[in-house]
């Protein structure tokens, strides 16, 4: 494995078989205070690829993952979880952080979807997954787009990293 000289944190190998592959920053444990003040750690990190002809790994991150105490996460933790997504996501629709309607229509969608699953007292942890995850792809898209156009403040950057966060505790917490 080598890394680039010329990008930080960058990842380049013909084979990575490990259990957890970090391209930026991996923190766990802490409040959701502490997740608060790493948005800016975040937003600071300039992340290189992650790449190889073959990947086998658990969990590949580039950029922030901060998972708070996934081993302590309950259901309940997680409705109050996707609470918090949707009143981000409605405050990033509202300043127009996500360009398309469409996608904006696709991301509130998806959320109520797996907020409903959720809700459920055996929920399908696919049909959570699936929806969290298209969820997150949106709001990911839509932080690169505020990014690019330099727009670091911008609320849809900070959603990112928690929509990705809430689908590893989602998977760690119901499995699959």
């Amino acid at each position: 494995m080598t890394t680039n000289s010329h990008e930080q944190g960058g990842i380049y190998a013909r084979r990575i078989e490990a259990d957890n592959v970090v391209s930026g920053t991996r923190i766990q444990g802490g409040d959701a205070q502490s997740a608060a003040a790493l948005v800016s750690l975040a937003q600071a990190i300039q992340c290189g690829d992650i790449s190889a002809d073959e990947i086998m790994a658990r969990n590949l991150v580039s950029g922030l993952q901060y998972i708070a105490d996934p081993t302590q996460a309950s259901v309940d933790d997680l409705r109050r979880e996707l609470a918090n997504l949707r009143t981000r996501l409605e405050q990033a629709i509202a300043a127009q952080e996500i360009p398309e309607a469409a996608d904006a229509d696709d991301a509130q969608e998806s959320l109520t979807t797996a907020e409903t699953e959720l809700a459920k007292p055996q929920p399908a942890s696919h049909r959570v997954l699936r929806n969290l995850d298209a969820f997150s792809q949106i709001v990911t898209r839509s932080a690169w787009t505020a990014e690019a156009a330099g727009e670091l403040g911008a609320t849809v950057i900070q959603l990112a990293p928690l929509a990705a966060t809430v689908w590893q505790i989602v998977q760690k917490l119901l499995g699959d």
